[in-house]
């Protein structure tokens, strides 16, 4: 995986609104639903306290879920930080993995709007591909 190199102001945004221990009690109650199915139908009513979402593709079934963090230990002006998590399940095989992890905060929209800010690798948190390319207007 390649390294991303981050701007000043990209990286002091990253640094207020992650936290890697809210993060992973937020994934913790996923990836154990996703580890404790035996069928999507089971997987995805143990993801019902959670906002979901699904799509399909040739080869697998694409769930998005949301989860809000802890931002009792962030440094956020942020009303909501949260995150996405990409389900890839295999029907074929009964089993599922994280794919991918987005990154949300409300710190810069000011307001009750969550801007996706990065992606990141579900399990070293490193960011894998940096959107939010308004910084410098709401600095």
């Amino acid at each position: 995986m390649k390294k991303i190199k981050l701007t000043a102001e990209q990286q002091k945004l990253f640094n207020t609104n992650f936290n890697r221990k809210a993060y992973e009690e937020a994934k913790k109650p996923i990836q154990e639903a996703i580890s404790g199915s035996k069928s999507f139908d089971e997987l995805w009513s143990k993801l019902h306290n959670h906002e979901c979402d699904v799509e399909y593709e040739d080869d697998c079934t694409i769930i998005s879920c949301e989860v809000e963090l802890d931002r009792s230990h962030m440094e956020t002006e942020g009303d909501y930080v949260g995150v996405c998590f990409y389900i890839k399940w295999y029907d074929e095989a009964d089993s599922g993995t994280i794919s991918k992890v987005e990154l949300y905060s409300s710190e810069t929209s000011g307001n009750y709007l969550a801007d996706h800010l990065c992606n990141i690798h579900p399990e070293t948190c490193e960011i894998t591909e940096w959107v939010y390319d308004d910084i410098d207007d709401k600095q």
